[in-house]
């Protein structure tokens, strides 16, 4: 999906070598434009926000057609509440081991990341957390296992600095360095089946590997 607003234009290739080589690919013609960089394909279908709405779309791939559009209720949109980089990004689907989720911020927030999880076929908010955390201070952010890791800056030096636990409803600041090769991310998500960071910086496709491991304290640690 090319460009952060306005487009309709979607491009499937077979693999991500074809990508890298531009060829073998079928072209997708959405009904509706859209917003931001935050869209999501996840089991078949397209998720993304609609241009100038705080609409939620899911455009299956397979019969070219919308299956349900819901209304994301108070979610900011047309650059109210954007990541740092701006972009229309107020709105960001995203998907991890334990489903679907929007990242977005309300007025009734005061501009701080809500998250929600969301049902994938109706698109009803199943639950929602207030992290506190302003989203305009956010360069991007990802969910890994329930767990949403916000960066501090989309320039160079970003680092990951926050963290927001949902099944605990608590959050730390962080200080994972996050090398941002070419200076400038536009969009961030984590594919749970690869385990890896799918990234847009400067134009550039980046990924990066993630390990994932559990801290295991024994009796007497502090």
């Amino acid at each position: 999906m090319d460009g952060y607003y306005k487009g309709r234009r979607v491009l499937e290739y077979r693999s991500l070598n074809d990508f890298m080589k531009g060829q073998n690919f079928v072209q997708h013609l959405l009904p509706h434009p859209w917003a931001g960089t935050g869209h999501l394909v996840y089991n078949g279908s397209l998720y993304y926000n609609k241009y100038q709405s705080n609409i939620v779309i899911k455009y299956q791939f397979r019969s070219r057609s919308i299956l349900v559009q819901r209304s994301l209720a108070s979610a900011g949109y047309n650059n109210t509440f954007p990541y740092s980089w701006g972009g229309f990004s107020d709105i960001d689907l995203m998907a991890d081991e334990n489903g679907l989720w929007a990242v977005y911020t309300t007025n009734q927030n005061a501009g701080n990341i809500v998250i929600s999880r969301l049902e994938p076929q109706t698109l009803e908010i199943l639950q929602s957390w207030d992290t506190g955390y302003p989203k305009r201070s956010a360069g991007e952010s990802f969910m890994i296992c329930g767990t949403l890791y916000v960066t501090n800056s989309h320039l160079a030096g970003a680092k990951i600095y926050f963290a927001y636990y949902t099944n605990s409803s608590s959050y730390e600041y962080t200080d994972i360095p996050f090398h941002n090769q070419y200076s400038h991310i536009s969009m961030l998500d984590y594919n749970p089946r690869e385990r890896v960071l799918y990234t847009w910086n400067n134009g550039h496709q980046v990924l990066y590997n993630v390990t994932l491991f559990h801290v295991i304290k024994t009796s007497g640690e502090l």
